[in-house]
């Protein structure tokens, strides 16, 4: 094991930096089997570093970039990496026990099964002998990452968490995943071979297109699951706990939405306004339809359309907008506690406050507790809305607008915050903002 003190390492990365904007003096970063223990490489730039059987236990990597780095057998055991960029990492054989991952992209990793060469003290590479080394994550906290496209092959995962996460089209092959925590994310089109899934915590989750074989779900729990019907009657599911039938909306929905239109437009003389709760309302085109004052408690609007909506003053708290598209929507005032929007778009949106009639008083946003995990509010108003510890892990938030917001306990985790305006937010307890990322002048 090579001994790296601060300021060699220090030196490293500088010359890495160098080595990748193609500048001279620069040198890639050669890490392999270095004793890094609790290193402090926050907001590093280590892309294409090889990092090869490094020990980074403990280490502090947060917002580091690490985008195509090597690290191949390294143990990153209790290792902060919140935020870091990980996009087609080399992780096989990877120890992540007990670290925090939490908003990180690991897009398109591998942490499969890696073949690790150690030489013997006595015998020194005289004594090389291989062997196969499972990737772990056992017992990591992976909230609101992306692992898009990654390959989970030969991996110990037993009680890690990735509530919120993006799995999409991950290939889980002979994982141990037993009694880990899947809660909201989403694992559209992943795939189960040969997996231990037994007493694992899917709520909430989507498991579209989800293909299983010789797997074990005995104990698994899929309340409030997003699911195929092919995929729930799968016998593998047996002794799984399945989510109930969803209500249905009932009725012409058409009928409703025009209803609603005209007891907008005569201020409730005619029409009737539209209410409903535990609806299944999910990939309904409602695109520039007029839905304002509606409420809607606890819907499911999964993969809806609400582009252009109007939406001002609508309350629709607890509702499931994972994936909906509701870009250019007029949300004004409207009441989106403890929803669920994980990759939602919100691009251009207006949750701005409203004011009520001529010179009445102006009512505020509110999104406590509301989870944007991997949402896109580029050029959004936000201003003096309530978002009480709401989750932004992951988010793309570029020139959005923020002024005066509630922020109390809010996560930005791997958020792009580029030109987003904080000013006179209440920021307390909030996590993942630098002061660097912030415009905080008052």
């Amino acid at each position: 094991m090579r001994d790296v003190s601060a300021a060699e390492l220090t030196a490293i990365v500088q010359a890495h930096g160098r080595f990748l904007d193609r500048r001279p003096g620069g040198q890639r970063a050669l890490l392999k089997d270095a004793d890094l223990v609790r290193a402090n490489l926050n907001r590093a730039v280590l892309d294409e570093a090889d990092l090869t059987g490094s020990r980074l236990i403990s280490a502090r990597l947060y917002k580091a970039s690490l985008k195509s780095a090597i690290l191949f057998g390294a143990d990153l055991t209790h290792a902060i990496l919140d935020g870091a960029d990980l996009t087609r990492a080399d992780l096989r054989g990877a120890c992540f026990r007990g670290a925090s991952l939490d908003g990180a992209d690991m897009t398109g990793v591998d942490l499969r099964e890696a073949i690790l060469a150690r030489a013997s003290r006595s015998e020194g590479l005289d004594g090389l002998a291989e062997r196969p080394v499972e990737a772990d994550i056992s017992g990591a906290s992976v909230q609101g990452a992306n692992l898009s496209d990654a390959k989970i092959g030969e991996t110990f995962a037993v009680a890690a968490n990735f509530t919120g996460a993006n799995l999409k089209k991950v290939e889980f092959r002979k994982a141990d995943l037993r009694s880990a925590v899947f809660v909201n994310a989403n694992l559209e089109g992943a795939a189960f071979s040969g997996c231990r899934v037994d007493e694992t915590d899917f709520t909430g989750a989507i498991l579209t297109n989800v293909s299983v074989s010789d797997s074990s779900f005995v104990g698994a729990d899929l309340t409030g699951a997003i699911a195929d019907d092919g995929f729930l009657s799968d016998p593998v599911l047996a002794g799984a706990k399945k989510p109930k039938a969803t209500g249905q909306a009932g009725g012409d929905r058409d009928v409703d939405l025009a209803e609603h239109q005209a007891w907008i437009e005569s201020d409730a003389i005619r029409g009737r306004r539209f209410e409903g709760e535990g609806l299944d309302l999910r990939e309904v085109d409602w695109s520039g339809k007029v839905l304002a004052a509606a409420v809607l408690t606890n819907c499911n609007l999964f993969r809806a359309d609400l582009t252009g909506a109007s939406m001002a003053l609508i309350a629709a708290p607890g509702c499931d907008l994972r994936c909906a598209r509701l870009h250019d929507g007029d949300l004004r005032g409207a009441n989106l506690e403890g929803a669920h929007c994980n990759e939602a778009s919100f691009r251009g949106v207006d949750l701005a406050p409203l004011r009520m009639g001529g010179g009445g008083k102006w009512l505020h946003a509110r999104a406590a507790r509301a989870v944007f995990t991997g949402c896109d509010f580029t050029d959004a108003k936000l201003m003096g809305a309530d978002f009480t510890g709401a989750d932004f892990r992951r988010a793309r938030l570029c020139n959005a607008d923020f002024r005066g917001a509630t922020l109390r306990g809010a996560s930005f985790d791997g958020a792009d915050v580029t030109g987003a305006d904080f000013l006179n937010c209440d920021l307390t307890d909030s996590t993942g903002l630098a002061r660097t990322d912030r415009r905080l002048e008052t």
